[in-house]
């Protein structure tokens, strides 16, 4: 009998230690997302719908600057299809899908939703609804849903790119794997990574770095240390410091990974005032009058970044670039004439 009763007293006792032991494991997830949660309030005005994001994404942040972000490439801001001529690019094997825009996600999309208990159990969070994580998400998760619509994270893309690009982490890819014509995209399906050209290597890590601020998504260490270099390597260009702008009108929240880079390389302590005048000269890029009348030294040019024709200034930048750095990816037809959209 004594027997029995210290047997059953370890089995109590073992039962016990292991509610104990769990505690602790769920104390340490459910905090790790209701931080998040206690944040809502701080969070971009982001737009109520992916759709609305996408009108306004093309309508108001893009207008007057409609070129894609990977490849460069220009395209009609009304039927929102692309000109390969203007970039160089060929297909990789979907000609449909390329002759189109998307808006890209930067951080993908499964990248964030993985931290949110929505997308990975959407049978416990959306209870008695056959729905995908995804959708569980945009249904019943604010915080995914601010994030998902994000107008910082979102971009005009080239469809075969965004759709080959998919959810692959970003990293360096070897061997030069370029497989759309002169746009130095590069994808590897093998070890799910992609490499963004390096005119937009800075952009996309500051486009990280602002989605780990804003919305507590954890980067790696590793990847970390990549967008650091990423980010110096490629600062921010006069587009990259007027798209923040505007997207700031509209959510009311800047990235503050771009402002402070820009205040920085004006020398000022704020980023408003002067990061308006640099910006000034770009909203009409694409028009010749307003290029002519904003007068442009060869000095002022750089080789360090090369960039696509949506980045170029002027039509004498683009003719610098071309001609003293080596930079064909803006001659898309071989002709020795540099970006089209803005040589005419």
């Amino acid at each position: 009998m004594r027997h029995w009763l210290l047997l059953w007293m370890l089995v109590l006792l073992t039962a016990c230690n292991q509610g104990d032991a769990g505690s602790p494991a769920s104390s340490t997830a459910v905090p790790k997302e209701a931080k998040l949660e206690t944040n809502l309030a701080n969070l971009p005005n982001s737009p109520k719908s992916f759709e609305s994001a996408k009108k306004i994404l093309y309508n108001e942040i893009y207008k007057g600057h409609d070129v894609t972000f990977y490849c460069g490439c220009d395209y009609d801001p009304k039927s929102k299809i692309v000109d390969w001529k203007s970039c160089g690019f060929i297909p990789r094997k979907n000609a449909e899908r390329a002759s189109r825009i998307e808006a890209e996600h930067v951080m993908p999309a499964h990248q964030f939703g993985n931290f949110r208990q929505c997308w990975r159990e959407p049978k416990k969070v959306c209870a008695g609804k056959d729905v995908t994580g995804r959708q569980c998400c945009e249904a019943e998760d604010p915080l995914f849903e601010a994030a998902h619509n994000d107008l910082h994270n979102l971009f005009p893309a080239v469809g075969e790119v965004n759709g080959d690009r998919s959810n692959f982490n970003w990293g360096m890819v070897e061997g030069n794997k370029r497989e759309y014509g002169a746009c130095p995209m590069e994808v590897d399906e093998s070890i799910r990574r992609a490499e963004p050209p390096d005119v937009v290597k800075g952009n996309v890590a500051r486009v990280m770095f602002y989605m780990e601020d804003t919305y507590g998504f954890k980067l790696s260490d590793q990847d970390r240390q990549l967008f650091t270099v990423w980010s110096k390597q490629d600062p921010p260009d006069a587009w990259e410091i007027e798209r923040n702008q505007r997207i700031a009108a509209v959510e009311g929240k800047e990235n503050r990974f771009i402002s402070q880079y820009g205040s920085a390389s004006v020398g000022k302590k704020t980023s408003a005032t002067p990061v308006k005048a640099a910006v000034a000269p770009v909203v009409s890029v694409t028009k010749e009058s307003s290029i002519k009348s904003q007068p442009t030294k060869k000095a002022e040019f750089s080789c360090e970044p090369k960039k696509t024709c949506g980045q170029m200034s002027s039509c004498a930048e683009a003719k610098f670039q071309l001609k003293n750095c080596g930079n064909t990816s803006i001659d898309g037809d071989g002709d020795g004439k540099p970006c089209a959209s803005i040589c005419k």
